[in-house]
């Protein structure tokens, strides 16, 4: 016991110090990145550099502003000092593809993507630990963006279906919904619907473990990282708890769906071998893949289930925050009611068309107004701040400039500042929304509507190149779909408040919290719905 009382000034000054460097470390110095950069919003001076980083918690939308305003728009990198995730070298924009060129080797995005995430301290681990299944993750969301077609039909049922259950039918009143949740519940029984098909899309137990899961995985992403890398193992798996609790009461429900599955089933056999009465969804190629690897996806907390868990959260949590805001702008816009007019329009142009081909791909690529009101909408409110990659390369890399930068040090461009500036997005303020702002000249005979999904040096909304959000056309196809029928169905109350800003936390801005919407539904659909199926019951004439 005097042993250790000993000891107990000496761990003092030990934690003290540790301390003390610790937060010099994160919050004061350059953190090995060359002194010749500056940081965003700063002079330089050691207390100017403190409140640039401290500004990193609260105030990010700003720093990247003024790092784009003073630095990228003059052609000179810059630092965008981070006190979670470690500082950035922000690029300007000429050197795009430079770091696009970078090899893997060098510089990689996919290990950028597993910082922020702290994705080797969270849930998310079971598919962050290996790059082939990394891969096969890329692969299954391209595939399942092919079957989009075959699943059209079922996923306007379930967007009809959800919308009469969250915002009913009432024609003479408002209904306010808090927003947030009814459009986190929206994605997650559409999606639900692709992934794992009827009942189970509609089990209020799954779609809530679903719609929470892993709901505050940044939030556990920054605490994470904001501490000291010795003691990340020892907090992981205490914030991922929350997550592990979620996960398992959706595994309840999948688990008997999988057991009886495979049990009329057997191993899921695909091609000619496959039973035509086997479901077509994302939960079948799971268990495809268990059974090519001789894993069990029968067995309770499977890696199936597990991977199904982290798929529903990369859509549903994305796609219902970027729909959220993009109905808050509708909302708030000062020509709402025309927009929604004109929105409405060309919804019930497209649901007019050949029950053939209605609501395809190839038909809601025809959308052009859809596709500029989400366009603006993701501009204004991007999930993703630009284009960030680890340098992995053991020697470091030399920036265009001349700079070197280190090895592990994070490297990117900063989508924020291009996506308000208005040399880039000319005629409206680029910090205004201007829903049109992407149909090409305005001209309303436009006829293609692809640009929410597409990237370029000066959209990086799903940032660009081979890593590109591979969800980007699922996530087009999908949202137009349910704002489509949500234009049809609803008329959106016309807020006369400025739209409220979203608040920032680090890296994260979700829209404003607590929101809440009002719609009342239209009778222009009912009027709609009668004139197609009275086109449809009656004889045509010959000649």
């Amino acid at each position: 016991m005097a042993t250790v009382q000993a000891l107990l000034p000496w761990l003092a000054v030990v934690s003290l110090v540790g301390g003390i460097y610790y937060v010099w470390y994160r919050v004061f110095s350059y953190q090995g990145i060359p002194k010749s950069l500056a940081f965003a919003n700063s002079d330089g001076s050691f207390f100017s550099r403190g409140r640039a980083s401290l500004g990193s918690v609260f105030e990010v939308n700003s720093l990247l502003w003024a790092g784009h305003r003073d630095h990228s728009k003059k052609g000179r990198p810059y630092i965008l000092p981070d006190i979670f995730t470690g500082h950035q070298v922000i690029l300007p924009p000429e050197n795009l593809q430079w770091l696009m060129k970078q090899p893997a080797t060098v510089l990689s995005q996919r290990e950028s993507n597993n910082e922020f995430l702290a994705a080797k301290h969270t849930f998310l681990n079971c598919v962050a630990a290996d790059d082939n299944e990394w891969v096969f993750v890329v692969n299954l969301i391209k595939d399942i963006t092919k079957e989009l077609n075959n699943k059209t039909n079922d996923v306007i049922e379930e967007i009809q279906a959800a919308l009469d259950d969250l915002w009913g039918n009432d024609t003479t009143n408002w209904k306010q919904v808090e927003l947030l949740d009814v459009c986190l519940e929206l994605m997650s029984r559409i999606v639900s619907r692709m992934y794992v098909g009827l009942p189970l899309c509609r089990d209020q137990t799954y779609l809530s473990s679903s719609t929470h899961f892993a709901k505050f995985i940044l939030v556990e992403a920054l605490l994470a990282q904001l501490t000291p890398k010795p003691l990340r193992p020892l907090l992981g798996p205490l914030l991922a708890q929350y997550d592990w609790m979620q996960f398992k009461r959706m595994d309840k429900c999948v688990n008997p769906i999988i057991r009886e599955r495979a049990r009329r089933f057997g191993r899921m056999e695909d091609g000619e071998n496959k039973d035509p009465d086997q479901p077509s969804d994302l939960l079948s190629r799971l268990m495809q893949e268990a059974y090519r690897r001789n894993d069990d996806p029968c067995r309770s907390q499977s890696h199936s289930s597990k991977l199904l868990a982290i798929l529903n959260w990369a859509a549903i949590q994305v796609q219902g925050i970027t729909l959220e805001n993009a109905l808050i702008d509708i909302a708030h816009a000062p020509q709402s009611v025309e927009i929604q007019d004109k929105l409405r329009e060309e919804a019930l142009a497209a649901d007019a068309a050949d029950p053939a081909v209605r609501w395809t791909r190839a038909e809601v690529a025809k959308l052009p107004r859809m596709d500029s009101v989400m366009t603006e909408s993701l501009r204004l409110w991007g999930f993703a701040h630009g284009i960030i990659k680890v340098v992995v390369a053991k020697e470091g890399v030399d920036l265009p400039t001349g700079e070197h930068i280190p090895y592990g040090a994070k490297i990117g461009i900063g989508s924020y500042g291009l996506h308000h500036d208005a040399e880039v997005y000319p005629g409206e303020s680029p910090f205004t929304f201007d829903p049109f702002r992407f149909l090409d000249d305005k001209a309303e005979a436009q006829t293609t509507g692809l640009k929410f999904a597409a990237t370029s040096d000066t959209y990086l909304a799903f940032s660009h190149g081979r890593y590109a959000c591979a969800g980007r056309f699922f996530a087009n196809h999908l949202l137009k779909l349910l704002l489509s029928q949500i234009v049809m169905r609803y008329d959106i109350k016309h807020d006369t408040e400025p739209r409220p800003q979203n608040p920032w936390f680090s890296y994260v801005s979700p829209p404003p919290i607590g929101y809440k919407l009002s719609a009342s539904a239209t009778l222009i659909l009912i009027l709609h719905l009668a004139q197609r199926e009275y086109a449809t019951s009656v004889p045509q004439k010959d000649g």
